[in-house]
């Protein structure tokens, strides 16, 4: 993993968000909500009348996840390359296609995929789809085939980060982290690849809450989500474990690059600069724990986290803002 620049004069400016009269926290931008306006609302309703074809995960990690078919074909699989990436170990890397035809329709074809694709439970080499058709890929991803206007589209796609994300940081929730780590872990089984667990937690954190209020708290927080996902990869995924913990899995990453990946996620904590409208500056820093498996452990996602979780109180043991990787795990956690 190739280094990259540090921002070093990365500056936020803390006194743009603080309680308003009646002690109630204003809604952070991070929130889902619907955001139509009365007018707006009825402009898109009267659009055009025409209805986007769109997939949506109705069964599956990513349940509720829309996929819009915009382009002329749609390629579905687990390479990040695909129009459709969908993140399942019994997908092939490039599965099916739906591909728009002549008459304004689309068919779905199979990419000689390893598992085959499905259609009303009959295996198929290319159907045309109709509206509401349900389609098995693999083993447990089931996608419908919806036209849906512009209102349903961002309901659906709402309810869907609504569901996975944290409302205030944009990492996923812990629930999705449970659900991903098993599926890197298992597909790192399946191909004999490494993975890599980065466990992070801010130092200090209470005292920041406690000096300069919770709303600082949740711009700290936010602030630090938002600079580690600008430096991962599109396959990397970024969760809020819980309260000021973060956690990061990295597919395809082994000990070595783990560790430099943890060290350049430290780097850019302790680059961020925070001043308060008084001109004071909050030191913000992480301990970051950093645990890799490779393809032939046959280790349990709890395992792992605990092998993390160690490592990162380890850091701050000796002094907070480190990192510690490696380790053997131990028997029975």
């Amino acid at each position: 993993m190739e280094e990259e620049a540090l921002k070093q004069d990365d500056v936020v400016e803390a006194g743009g968000e603080r309680p308003v009269a009646d002690g109630k926290r204003r809604r952070h931008a991070s929130e889902h909500t619907l955001q139509f306006e009365l007018p707006t609302l009825a402009e898109r309703l009267a659009e055009d009348g025409t209805r986007r074809p769109t997939l949506v995960v109705v069964a599956g990690m990513e349940m509720g996840r829309t996929i819009p078919l915009a382009g002329e074909v749609t390629v579905l699989g687990r390479d990040p390359g695909c129009q459709g990436v969908i993140r399942d170990d019994g997908i092939s890397r490039r599965h099916a296609e739906v591909r728009r035809e002549d008459d304004g329709g689309f068919a779905l074809l199979d990419l000689d995929s390893t598992n085959g694709v499905f259609v009303a439970g009959r295996r198929i080499d290319r159907v045309k789809l109709r509206e509401g058709d349900k389609v098995l890929l693999g083993r447990g991803t089931v996608l419908q085939f919806l036209l849906l206007d512009a209102v349903d589209e961002q309901f659906r796609r709402q309810m869907y980060e609504s569901a996975v994300r944290d409302g205030l940081t944009g990492a996923v929730n812990r629930k999705h982290f449970d659900e991903r780590l098993a599926a890197e872990l298992s597909f790192a089984r399946r191909h004999g690849s490494p993975v890599s667990l980065v466990l992070f937690d801010l130092d200090r954190f209470k005292d920041v809450n406690d000096r300069w209020g919770h709303p600082m708290g949740d711009l700290v927080l936010q602030a630090v989500a938002r600079v580690v996902q600008e430096r991962l990869r599109g396959e990397d995924v970024l969760a809020r474990y819980g309260g000021e913990e973060f956690a990061v899995i990295a597919r395809g990453i082994g000990p070595l690059n783990g560790l430099a990946l943890g060290e350049r996620l430290r780097r850019e904590a302790e680059a961020l600069r925070f001043v308060t409208p008084e001109g004071e500056h909050i030191p913000v820093t992480i301990s970051v724990g950093v645990a890799t498996v490779d393809g032939e452990a046959n280790i349990s996602p709890a395992d792992l986290i605990a092998l993390a979780d160690r490592n990162m109180y380890l850091a701050k043991h000796k002094g907070r803002n480190r990192v510690e990787a490696g380790g053997e795990r131990e028997e029975g956690r």
